[in-house]
């Protein structure tokens, strides 16, 4: 039987190469033969399929897509199977465009090593239709990465609300790729129900699991509840972090800051940087003013390191919500505000600073003074010679910013602060007075401090006059004067020596780059030359004498 099967087979398929186009009555009449034959005719098929012509491909495709039923679809996914790459494609083709038998019997071949898989998935995505969600959803549990994301790719374009239930009923299971795959199907679906089981998984222990999760809450509406994503600023995974910084900023919850509260109070930099992160798109004036009064009976620490990542990190909308709060009538706010201000060095905080330079709050007074210096502002010099003249517990801090801002000119200012009775405006303006005098005044200044030296019974002034002293002799003692007149010259000639030094090293260039003559009459026995060479006296001195240029003499050894 079969060998009659074989002999109708090559007749036919003789025929079909003979007939013609494909639409001619020949061709149609071979390929009515063909699928007449039925299951035995599958096997002819394939082996036309090796050798066909695109226009044989056709008539081909056509009879395994009539025959593409239940009773021979196991015969036609062999094909799948085949080495030959046309007939995988010719297979595929028509498997894919029948829709006479149970697409659901497709996922059993999944389970042959031999069957293309992307063949084969071809083929399952053109019924994707026709098969159940849940038997797609159980099928792509064991298939290797790859073919698990094109499942999860189909079953994604089918799924729909009414696919949810399935959905999120395998979302607790422990393969994690699942999951992840589950959760960008899911994220399409912006529903209670479907935000709420997307924040359960924040928690879990797997952070690809917590970065799945987190970007698909980013895709769906705006979160109800930031409680479960606020936790994870402080996340040991950086792409975490990241996402649930993003996710928060995009959320713009009214509770966000109350969130943000116990981040900034965190032992990790990144947390307290991600807190300010948020802040920095979403922050204002009273939310910022809520955070500070929340930590503001925290320890100390607590709030330094608080006002060291708002200061550092924060933005525009960081400081312009912290000037505001350098007038707050909370003391403790003011305070807080100021630490901020003295770490962002912004320039448009020096109005502000000099007004709290006025603060009843010695705290707010001396670091708004603190901040004037570290922005570098010289406008806050009439304000600083203002108050050496107030209260004595602020005179420190102006005298050392007079230091850093001033030059000679605040000098008289500064020289009635040492006739003060208080030991550290004494201490501070000998420190002053020694950077800022100039030579006209530094023999005067010199006396001054020499007179507090002498007069003074207190160790740590006299400690400090030394210091001043010590470094007025380094700057304007005569052989220092001296040496840095001689420095400037040197500076100066060496400036001057530029050019000229240009066109000398063009010249010694050039020497070294001629070659060199030597005189040979003028070389007494055993002289060294270039370190290398000796001369040695010959009977053949006066022949070498007349070679008048040579690189490397015969009458010479090394």
């Amino acid at each position: 039987m079969k060998f009659l099967t074989s002999l109708r087979g090559e007749r036919l398929l003789a025929e079909l190469k003979a007939s013609g186009d494909l639409s001619t009555p020949r061709s149609r009449k071979v390929v009515e033969k063909l699928i007449a034959l039925k299951g035995e005719a599958i096997p002819i098929v394939f082996e036309g399929l090796g050798s066909a012509d695109k226009r044989e491909t056709m008539a081909f495709v056509e009879v395994l897509t009539a025959l593409a039923d239940a009773r021979n679809l196991p015969a036609l996914l062999e094909g799948l199977a085949n080495s030959n790459p046309r007939t995988v494609a010719a297979v595929a083709w028509a498997l894919s465009s029948a829709k006479t038998f149970p697409a659901s019997q497709l996922l059993e071949a999944l389970k042959n090593p031999d069957v293309s898989s992307a063949a084969l998935l071809d083929v399952i995505g053109a019924h994707k239709t026709r098969i159940p969600l849940r038997e797609l959803l159980a099928a792509a549990y064991n298939q290797d990465s790859g073919d698990k994301a094109a499942l999860f790719k189909i079953i994604g374009d089918i799924a729909d609300p009414a696919s949810i239930p399935d959905l999120l009923a395998r979302l607790e299971g422990k393969d994690v790729s699942v999951r992840t795959h589950l959760m960008e199907i899911l994220s399409r679906f912006g529903t209670p129900e479907v935000q709420q089981a997307l924040c359960a998984q924040l928690k879990d222990s797997s952070r690809l699991i917590r970065q799945a999760a987190l970007g698909a809450l980013l895709k769906t509406p705006a979160l109800p509840s930031i409680d479960a994503v606020a936790p994870l600023l402080a996340d040991p995974d950086i792409e975490v972090t990241n996402r649930a910084i993003e996710l928060m900023i995009r959320a713009r919850h009214p509770t966000t800051v109350k969130h943000l509260v116990p981040i900034l109070k965190n032992e990790s930099e990144y947390a307290r940087r991600a807190a300010v992160e948020v802040l920095n798109e979403v922050g204002d004036a009273n939310s910022i003013k809520h955070l500070l009064e929340a930590i503001k009976d925290s320890d100390w620490w607590v709030r330094s390191r608080a006002a060291d990542a708002l200061g550092k990190i924060g933005g525009p909308r960081v400081v312009d919500a912290v000037l505001v709060l350098v007038r707050d009538p909370d003391k403790d706010i003011r305070r807080t505000a100021i630490e901020i201000l003295n770490l962002t060095k912004d320039e448009r905080a020096v109005e502000y600073l000099l007004q709290a330079t006025r603060d009843t709050d010695w705290w707010v007074s001396e670091r708004a003074v603190d901040a004037l210096a570290e922005i570098g502002t010289h406008r806050a010099l009439p304000r600083l010679i203002e108050m050496l003249k107030g209260p004595p517990r602020s005179v420190p801090s102006a005298i050392r910013a007079l230091a850093k801002l001033g030059d000679a000119k605040v000098i008289e200012a500064l020289l009635p602060q040492l006739a003060r009775p208080e030991k550290e405006i004494r201490v501070e303006a000998m420190a002053a007075l020694a950077k800022l005098t100039d030579d006209k005044s530094a023999d005067t200044i010199r006396t001054r401090i020499k007179s507090v030296q002498e007069l003074s019974t207190d160790q740590t002034v006299s400690l400090a006059a030394s210091k001043a002293l010590d470094a007025l002799e380094a700057r304007f003692s005569t052989s220092q004067v001296a040496a840095n007149k001689k420095a400037e010259q040197m500076v100066v000639a060496a400036r001057t020596m530029l050019i000229e030094n240009a066109d000398v090293h063009e010249l010694v260039r050039a020497n070294e780059a001629a070659p060199q003559r030597l005189d040979i009459s003028t070389l007494t026995p055993g002289e060294i030359l270039d370190g290398r060479y000796k001369y040695i006296e010959s009977s053949a001195r006066a022949r070498s004498a007349r070679c008048c240029s040579w690189r490397t003499p015969s009458s010479m050894s090394g």
